[in-house]
């Protein structure tokens, strides 16, 4: 499965059609705003949808857009027509659209997201919080909930400046974040974690080479905490700032980062294959502004 931009497709023509196909009324009135060209109109100028394809079948669907149904707030940016198939739901698919839209707001330089809907106990699945009730474009109560962009340990603090500047655009761990974010992969990932990584778990067996490379870019130190199945999980420390840009791989389970042991890439990299991965990462996060040009 691939999740594209409606817009930048090169047939949007046929998904327009898949979209009209929809069995839910608020995809309908989407299809006839994109039909009609009042979208932008609505939503606003950099507004997109994001569909998430399995070969010629539109899996689910979302847009990512400055403005949604709430009229007069100040609140952006929105993730909203939030729609999984029928026959593709009970497999947390929605979390992919919810992942990208998430790192396309960073990118846009938001720490926040909202989300309007009448749904209870949706959202709270990935993390979204209930905020206020605010009264939608047709004066209905309309729930509005808020979600972090960015969910690694340490993020809130995570700004301290570059020591080098061998990779443009990284300011702060926060921008190696969000490059990292596209250059992860399976080919990173620890061996005996690959067959359970994937796109919704990209920061999954990344954590050394990952934290050695933002030492590289930030200073300070590599510390680790002990694993109950053996082993450490690596993070980095800079002066009184602690960030782990790997935590997520953990789900809702806590670390105890206070007990740390200090790590050094000597050991780490007698293992040839972790050498060689971390090499691969920072390749790839090198060549990730050529590949934007």
């Amino acid at each position: 499965m691939v999740i594209i931009d409606y817009e930048n497709t090169l047939n949007p023509g046929f998904w327009l059609n898949r979209l009209s196909q929809c069995d839910w009324t608020a995809g309908q009135y989407l299809h006839q705003q994109l039909k009609e060209g009042t979208f932008h109109e609505h939503y606003g100028e950099n507004a997109r949808l994001l569909m998430l394809t399995d070969g010629t079948k539109l899996v689910s669907f979302c847009t990512y857009a400055e403005q949604d149904d709430i009229p007069g707030t100040e609140l952006t940016p929105w993730m909203g027509f939030v729609y999984t198939a029928p026959e593709y739901r009970g497999r947390r698919l929605m979390g992919r659209l919810i992942a990208e839209v998430k790192a396309l707001a960073r990118e846009d330089g938001y720490d926040m997201l909202w989300i309007s809907t009448g749904e209870i106990g949706l959202y709270e699945k990935y993390g979204a919080e209930y905020d206020r009730m605010i009264r939608d474009e047709r004066g209905s109560d309309s729930r509005v909930y808020r979600m972090k962009t960015y969910g690694f340990f340490g993020w809130e603090k995570a700004d301290m400046p570059a020591r080098i500047a061998d990779y443009p655009g990284i300011g702060t761990p926060r921008d190696l974040y969000n490059a990292l974010w596209h250059v992860w992969k399976k080919e990173t990932c620890a061996p005996r974690m690959q067959r359970d990584w994937s796109e919704e778990n990209r920061t999954l067996g990344q954590c050394s080479i990952t934290a050695f490379l933002a030492q590289d870019i930030f200073g300070g130190l590599v510390y680790g905490v002990p694993l109950e199945e053996g082993g450490y999980h690596c993070f980095n420390v800079i002066g009184d700032t602690w960030f782990d840009l790997t935590s997520e791989q953990f789900g809702e389970k806590k670390l105890d980062y206070s007990l740390k042991w200090e790590q050094t890439r000597h050991d780490h990299f007698m293992k040839e294959e972790k050498k060689t991965r971390y090499e691969m990462l920072k390749a790839a996060l090198a060549d990730r502004p050529k590949a934007a040009k």
